[in-house]
């Protein structure tokens, strides 16, 4: 993992190069008076289903209603 450092100046003037760099694994230390900050890229799922991939079992067929009118009495 190769890391790399800058100030708050520096990382607002060449942002596109450090999310370029964060996007290939790279770290940003981004520093300031207050402290030092991590600029990184974090990975993301492609859709709701590859999230639940393997997680949700359905037991049922969900395309038909499952209640009947009759049994379908919401309370207010």
């Amino acid at each position: 993992m190769v890391c790399m450092v800058t100030n708050t100046r520096g990382f607002l003037r060449n942002f596109a190069t450090y999310k370029a760099k964060a996007r290939q694994g790279e770290t940003v230390h981004v520093q300031d008076k207050e402290g030092e900050y991590l600029f990184a890229s974090a990975a993301s799922r492609k859709s709701l289903l590859g999230v639940a991939k393997g997680k949700i079992v359905f037991h049922d067929d969900l395309t038909k209603p499952t209640l009947t009118d009759e049994s379908w009495k919401p309370s207010l």
